[in-house]
């Protein structure tokens, strides 16, 4: 589900903001030029771009359908990150990530979701399969997240030079 939005940054006044893309679901990460920015709350963020300082952005934050960066760059690329919907199944032939990857997940759940319409006595066995495969992708999915490489001691302050 993960999707990657990529923003290039031409304008000689700045850009203070990016627009959203209308399937994010949530934020991964933002980065610029290699450098992780740092998302901050809104509250912060209407301080720190009052003074229109121009650079290499450091913090973002989501305020509606735009993420607002500070300090605003002139020039460069911004990479998103982001959590995206899948997208819908409308004919039979459609497909998306969660139909190539979890195809029994799918079945299962609409086979329990279907007993459950007729009455169907097989409702718990169904339900209890399709609950096992989707341990099993959130499990996979918990270890691809703790194997180490993306694990970081973050500071608790951040100083200026």
């Amino acid at each position: 589900m993960e999707k990657q939005n990529q923003y290039n940054v031409t304008n000689a006044s700045g850009t203070s903001q990016i627009v959203i893309p209308s399937d994010t679901l949530e934020v991964i990460e933002l980065y610029y030029d290699g450098s992780t920015l740092t998302r901050i709350p809104l509250h912060e963020m209407v301080e720190y771009q009052k003074t229109g300082e121009l650079g290499t952005p450091r913090f973002f934050c989501r305020e509606q359908g735009n993420i607002k960066i500070y300090p605003i760059p002139t020039t460069g690329t911004l990479y998103l990150n982001y959590y995206a919907e899948q997208a819908v199944l409308a004919d039979d032939s459609d497909t998306n990530m969660l139909t190539t990857i979890a195809s029994d997940l799918l079945t299962y759940t609409a086979l329990s979701y279907a007993a459950d319409y007729f009455l169907d006595e097989r409702g718990a066995v169904f339900e209890q399969k399709s609950g096992s495969f989707l341990l099993e992708i959130q499990e996979h999915a918990n270890s691809s997240e703790q194997s180490g490489i993306n694990q970081v001691v973050r500071p608790t302050h951040y100083y200026e030079d």
